[in-house]
């Protein structure tokens, strides 16, 4: 079984993406669509400011359907970004698109990519960030000794500095980290940079009771079946 929820289509088309950026401000910008499915859809040549979570029309072949942003990566080539559909494929895409199932696609995986297992335990996070005075409040799904995932209710640029306080035994617990990675309904990554010894022994000693260990997704093929809804611990 593949990674993939739906078969997907190699092509290059010419298509216009457009919607909303967090300003209120309206954006069409031409894009290259490299694959398909009738769930999603990765684009190319991304020069509009779209962030994930955003949700935005796609124009291409005579069809327009509604998406929302899953992620969005900086390559050599340009901006990739990419989509899940909202809503049902266009009658006329129906023809051409592949029929429902999953595929046998698998990403290759070269290593191992975490340093410490990581284990389920869910604790309250108090999160800072440069020239916002106002602390975020969240809950992190899953920790380690070298990061953590937690549930932030907006989407933050990889390579954000936080500085993360997590709540173990009624105590805050200072670590320094940056943002690896936002996906939508997924979580955002935080791997932890600089932390004294007695952090890490309070985290250590936190994720020894948890039984549940969360699987590194570039160790073996897993399939991503659960997703957890964006939300902040004070809601």
């Amino acid at each position: 079984m593949g990674c993939r929820r739906q078969p997907r289509v190699a092509m290059t088309l010419n298509a216009t993406v457009c919607g909303m950026d967090s300003k209120g401000r309206s954006f069409l910008d031409r894009v290259q669509v490299l694959n398909l499915s009738r769930d999603g859809a990765l684009l190319e040549d991304v020069s509009c400011a779209v962030s994930v979570g955003d949700q935005v029309a796609l124009r291409f072949e005579g069809t327009t359907r509604r998406y929302r942003v899953m992620w969005e990566q900086s390559t050599a080539d340009g901006r990739r970004v990419g989509l899940a559909g909202a809503g049902n494929a266009p009658a006329i895409a129906e023809t051409w698109l592949p029929a429902s199932g999953v595929d046998d696609f698998q990403r290759p995986r070269m290593t191992v990519r975490r340093e410490h297992d990581r284990y389920v335990c869910e604790v309250a996070v108090e999160m800072r960030m440069k020239e916002v005075s106002t602390p975020l409040w969240v809950t992190a799904s899953d920790l380690s000794e070298g990061g953590c995932r937690v549930q932030v209710p907006h989407a933050m640029k990889s390579g954000t500095e936080v500085s993360v306080a997590l709540w173990i035994d009624s105590e805050r617990v200072w670590v320094l980290g940056d943002v690896t990675h936002c996906i939508y309904g997924c979580g955002t990554g935080i791997r932890f940079k600089k932390l004294d010894r007695a952090a890490r022994e309070r985290i250590a000693s936190l994720v020894v009771k948890s039984e549940e260990m969360v699987a590194d997704r570039r160790e073996s093929a897993v399939l991503m079946t659960e997703f957890y809804p964006a939300y902040s611990a004070t809601s």
